[in-house]
């Protein structure tokens, strides 16, 4: 069933991606959630305090947590999120620096204490959104409470507070880089000026997400003072009378450093008309990162390839056979990298510096963003999926001054397609009737459909491919050319 209209970021249903990952799961990874769950819960009752934040493992904490005997009054100031807005959204997105932000685990909401005695409803903060997407149902949601108020004065038998400065964000989709870095890292590095630090100021705080980080926690680190303070689990955590202040907290995101436009609930998936972002804003945020995982600007004058693979599903059948091929037919080193067997740091260092990059449309190829100019991205796709439809990383590329060839390649051939039965049926095509599955067998092309839970597109984009070489070889050639 398709969704219209404005999606909830807390009533989302988890979709077919959640299923694909669980269907992925191993014994292995099963007992390391386990013990990360339990390193997380130990770090919350025994916080370390005066210890220097790494890019190690990833504690649930920004600064230690004291308990406080009464809840502190707060204040609010708001600005707008950016000069840039685009010309088709109502109302001026606006950013808020709270002072003394409370959550209530009695409310289930934040709120902030106001001086003197009344107290108002349950409230959206004015056009302060914690996505920078369209489509999203994001508002803010805050309660204004008295210090007279009963619910402050006796039902609170705990109280904390955390120090430090912390910016909370929320996401659509956990465990995908491309939305990590499309539609938070990307927005929140210019919207609070980064690029002038050389280290971060503020920690970020993720809400409305019960999923914590996946692989791509490493780069959330880039822009993130201390480890990224998990809300769900920090608030699962504490007693169930309990309220927890925060020192200062940044929330808003402003509509217009993105470039594409999933369409969720309202359209399909296309890139932006219009977007302030250029090459500039792309190379100060990827400099900005490389520097931050000490990665040098500087690169060997010998010229190489990267594949770029996937190792659970949409995988590349005969991906030994293309490598051995392209590096005889170029002449040239060819690297294979994946999510699943590369950290994120160790992709972008190859990647900087790459002649081209290869890869099925998938979200590491996000990281493509990375390529130096002068450089080619080639993407594939499995059959039945149209280039024209999936258009993120060509208009990533494709951004003003990037200086980056692109080219494309879609399988034609179902012969050379296939997906294992276990994995259709998690994505809900063994669900639907024997009619249904046989109008999607017999279609050559997924139509363009809105996002984000069509069971034809899934079934069709996870299969695995045999790619045509020596197609792949020639259209690599002519571009790097």
């Amino acid at each position: 069933m398709q969704r219209t209209g404005n999606v909830s970021l807390n009533n989302t249903k988890p979709n077919q991606h959640t299923s694909i990952m669980m269907y992925g799961l191993t014994l292995v990874a099963k007992v390391t959630l386990i013990s990360i769950g339990m390193y997380h819960a130990i770090v919350y009752f025994f916080p370390l305090a005066g210890t220097k934040t790494t890019f190690g493992p990833i504690r649930n904490q920004g600064y230690p947590r004291h308990s406080i005997p009464d809840i502190p009054v707060g204040n609010t100031e708001c600005w707008p999120a950016s000069d840039n807005e685009p010309a088709d959204i109502d109302h001026t997105p606006m950013v808020c620096k709270f002072k003394n932000l409370c959550y209530s685990n009695i409310l289930h909401s934040f709120f902030i204490l106001r001086s003197g005695n009344k107290a108002t409803s349950s409230d959206f903060v004015k056009d302060v959104h914690v996505t920078p997407l369209k489509g999203i149902e994001d508002a803010f949601l805050l309660r204004r409470l008295s210090p007279n108020d009963d619910i402050i004065t006796y039902t609170h038998k705990h109280r904390y507070f955390r120090t430090g400065q912390y910016i909370m964000f929320s996401r659509i989709a956990w465990s995908n880089i491309a939305h990590d870095i499309h539609d938070v890292l990307l927005p929140m590095f210019y919207m609070y000026n980064f690029s002038g630090l050389v280290e971060p100021v503020y920690t970020l705080f993720l809400i409305r997400d019960k999923n914590g980080f996946g692989s791509s926690d490493e780069l959330y680190r880039i822009i993130s003072r201390n480890p990224v303070v998990d809300g769900y689990l920090e608030f699962a955590l504490l007693p169930d009378d309990a309220a927890i202040c925060y020192e200062e907290v940044l929330v808003g995101s402003s509509k217009s450093p993105i470039w594409y436009d999933w369409g969720v609930g309202r359209i399909p998936e296309e890139p932006l008309n219009e977007t302030i972002l250029t090459s500039d804003h792309v190379r100060g945020f990827t400099s900005y990162a490389k520097k931050r995982f000490g990665i040098s600007e500087i690169c060997d004058t010998v010229p190489y390839g990267i594949i770029l693979t996937r190792k659970m599903n949409r995988k590349i059948l005969n991906s030994n056979d293309l490598q051995t091929t392209l590096s005889r037919e170029l002449g040239m080193e060819i690297t294979e990298l994946s999510m699943e067997f590369n950290s994120i740091s160790e992709i972008i260092r190859k990647v900087s510096c790459a002649r081209f990059a290869i890869g099925m449309h998938g979200a590491i190829l996000i990281l493509t963003m990375f390529l130096p100019p002068g450089a080619t991205l080639v993407e594939m796709f499995p059959y039945a999926i149209n280039p024209d439809n999936q258009r993120l990383f060509q208009s990533m590329v494709q951004l003003p001054g990037m200086d980056i060839e692109y080219a494309s390649w879609r399988n034609m051939n179902e012969s050379k397609s296939t997906i294992a039965p276990k994995l259709a049926s998690a994505l809900g095509f063994q669900d639907l009737s024997k009619t249904e599955r046989d109008d999607i067998l017999n279609r050559s092309e997924v139509p363009p459909r809105v996002c984000c839970d069509d069971v034809e597109r899934s079934y069709r984009i996870y299969h695995d491919t045999i790619v045509d070489i020596p197609a792949i070889v020639d259209i690599v050639k002519r571009a790097i050319r």
